[in-house]
Order: structure tokens, then sequence, then C-alpha cells
């Protein structure tokens, strides 16, 4: 009997994943456990393992194909049964048998079936999939036009890209958060000239960005405004407990958020420790699901980038997040004199289903006021 390969939920709100590449090909024996192929979902790199012993008898998702959850990627000839034979012919031997050009199209399953029953020869169909494979709207389109579908260079002959994988799924997100919360953004400047000598002397005994300084005080800054540190459903406000901060890090090809857990309980070495930890694992694509799940709050900072300010979309179900921008010299009156400062600004957006704007502004200012003191908390 053969064993189907399913794809899993790695966790809450999973619904779909892109499949990476196979580690096996039909007719590899496989071990139980053993990783047998790679799926991109919800923004992370997951091995999919082998569910019993025996040989891959069949491939059903290709690499490219994006697949719901819960849905057959391949199956798995049991130990002790006789595989098909067809369906282990050694990759040596089909490579020799004639290809039509219609199977060495990249497609999705459902797309080849659709050809299929619509009589189309799925090499005269341009794909506007993830790396230009033709999916089954490539195929309706063709079906009902009568011709390809629109060329993938605009107008100016400049190539488009498939809003797929990862930037798919951020579309997806960013989307559902505008339009599913009431997004308010409030915004303000914090003196960080005394946050900037504490890193300065805190540089030399332990490896300090900027970031990590501004993370910790906004830990800080959620326990007395535990309002903030909160998630809604649509249904419900859930606030939690527990501090867990969704750091965003840019990759090459999206935006990642992975959680550091407990903020608020680590001292400031072990959260700069815990962040450049997972940056380099989101950098490596090498994050668990589990690194990307259950944040309470998230931080995103784009002032190495020269920005000022912004306006940051929350990351639902969270209830708010803080844009950070960068650091500028301003001119201010400080008593009876006039001096030069180090300011940044600041921009908290809030789901004002969940946060009036009076909280959200009690919060700036004890952010503002613990970056104005850091000597009370960066030597916890």
């Amino acid at each position: 009997m053969a064993i189907e390969v399913k794809l899993p939920q790695f966790g809450m709100g999973m619904s779909e994943a892109q499949i990476v590449r196979w580690y096996k090909s039909p007719g590899d024996c496989v071990v139980k456990g053993e990783p047998l192929l790679e799926v991109e979902a919800a923004k992370t790199i997951n091995e999919i393992p082998a569910p019993a012993n025996g040989v891959l008898a069949r491939i059903v998702a290709q690499v490219g194909d994006v697949v719901q959850v819960y849905q057959p990627l391949g199956e798995i000839t049991a130990e002790g049964e006789t595989a098909n034979v067809d369906n282990v012919t050694p990759p040596r031997e089909r490579r020799a048998e004639p290809v039509s050009a219609s199977a060495a199209v990249v497609a999705t399953p459902r797309a080849r079936r659709l050809a299929h029953e619509l009589g189309l020869d799925l090499a005269t169909i341009v794909g506007t999939g993830s790396g230009g494979r033709v999916t089954d709207e490539d195929v309706r389109r063709t079906s009902t036009t009568g011709a390809a579908a629109p060329s993938q260079a605009t107008d100016a002959g400049e190539p488009s890209v498939a809003l797929g994988g990862m930037r798919g799924e951020i579309a997806r997100r960013m989307q559902a958060s505008l339009q599913d919360s009431a997004q308010l953004t409030l915004t303000r400047t914090v003196d960080v000239t005394a946050l900037m000598a504490s890193r300065e002397s805190l540089a030399s005994r332990c490896p300090l960005s900027y970031n990590d300084l501004i993370v910790r005080a906004v830990a800080l800054a959620l326990r007395r405004h535990p309002m903030l540190n909160a998630t809604c459903d649509g249904r419900s406000i859930q606030r939690h407990a527990h501090i867990h901060i969704g750091i965003a890090v840019a990759l090459e090809d999206g935006l990642i958020v992975p959680i550091v857990r407990d903020a608020d309980r680590l001292s400031l070495r072990q959260l700069a420790s815990e962040i450049r930890r997972l940056t380099e694992l989101a950098r490596g694509k090498k994050l668990a699901p589990a690194d990307v799940s259950g944040g309470t709050f998230s931080v995103t900072n784009l002032g190495a980038l020269d920005i000022d300010a912004f306006t940051p979309i929350i990351n639902p179900p969270e209830t708010a997040i803080l844009g950070v921008g960068r650091i500028t010299e301003y001119y201010t009156r400080n008593g009876d004199r006039a001096e030069w400062r180090q300011g940044m600004v600041v921009s908290l957006t809030i789901d004002h289903r969940a946060i009036d704007g009076a909280p959200g502004a009690l919060f700036l200012r004890t952010l503002a006021a613990l970056c104005a003191a850091p000597d009370e908390w960066t030597s916890e």
C-alpha cells in the first residue's frame, strides 16, 4: 500500500507552501525521518521528513509548485511491497526517453490537468507564476482569449516579477493587516544623546547596536504599558503576560520578523546575543516556524538606510509596531542655553480597535524617558 507524503501545517495561519527542492528522486530508497524535501512556508524554509521506510514511488508536487496544507506531495511504496515500475524508473533511463515540449514546461499539476482537459499545449502558454511556471489561471486565460498570457515585460521592456513565494506571503499579510484593522500612527522625536554615550561606553565590553538598546527600552516600556502588549483577532483582545518582540529583518527577497521571547527578562547582553542569533538564522533562511510566530509587539528599524520617519504596518494579530528612524542632530534650548542634541523619530502604529491614541502616546513618553536615562537599565 502506497503511503502519501502530505504537506503538514507548521504553524497557525499557514495555508500553503512552495516546493523548494526534493532530496530524493523516484526510485530512491528512503528511511523514515530523513529529510525528503524542502518547502518554503510562512517565509521560512522547512524540511519534510519521510513518513516511512520504503521507496519514493512518485512525486506529485514539483519544484516551484504552491501546495495547500494537507495536500499530497508524493507517494512512498512501503518496505517489502512491489513498487509500480513506471513510477520508479531511474532518472537516467527516463531522460533517455523522448520528452514532449509540454512535459518540459514548468507548470502546476492543476494547470497540466486543465490544459489536458481543454486540449491546450502548455508549451504555447506564457506562465505568470513563480519562476515563470504556468498556473491554472494562465490556462483559463488562454482558453477564453485564444491567445497566450500577456508578456512578462512591461511597455518599457522591463521584466516583471511574479507575486509568489516570500513576496506573495508578505503581500497577503500586509494587505490583510490594513483591511482588517484600524491603524493609526503616532510620531515623536526621542532624545538619544545619553543613549549614544552609553552605547559607546558599553561597546568595549559587549558588542551592541543601537537597535539592541531600542529593543531593550521597548521591552521595559511594555512592562509599564501592558495594553500595547496584545493581539486582536477581530472578536477579542488578548493581553499577554509574556513580552515577545518581533525584530524585522530585511532579506534580499523580502522581510521576515523573528521573535525574541521574554525580551524584558533578558539582560542587555543576552538580548543582543539573541537578536544576532535570530538575524543570522533569518539571513541563512534557517528559521523554524516557531521562530516567527507568537509575537506580541514588533520593532522595525530603517535608520541604517537614512530614513527619518515612516508609517510601519502592524504584523497581525499584534496590535502595535514601532518604527525607528535614523539618529540626527538638532539644535534646542535647554534652560537658559541652547545646545546640539542627538535625536531620532519613532513612529508607533497602533490598532485603534484595541488601543486608543492616549495610551499609545503615553507609551512613547515612557520610551523617551528610558532613552534619556539609559544608565538606569543598561547595567542590568
